[in-house]
């Protein structure tokens, strides 16, 4: 059975989130159920499903997935 990328998910709460390219997508606001909302600026917000968390270091997050495929989480 795989080892969970996140044993503590209010941990990440207002960590840095990089994409598989190594993308700044943004800062972690708000854990909820099985997404992660993540905020980019001033005023775009993502909500992330939890699958796509690839790992945590301590200071940042890694996802599965590149910055470029973060508009299809944005919320509207």
């Amino acid at each position: 059975m795989p080892e969970e990328p996140v044993l503590n998910w209010d941990r990440v709460v207002h960590k840095n989130v990089r994409g598989s390219d190594r993308s700044d997508v943004g800062t972690i606001i708000q854990i909820a159920g099985d997404t992660i909302r993540v905020m980019k600026g001033t005023n775009r917000q993502y909500d992330i499903p939890k699958r796509f968390v690839d790992g945590f270091d301590g200071s940042e997050v890694e996802l599965s997935i590149p910055l470029s495929e973060m508009r299809n989480y944005e919320v509207k």
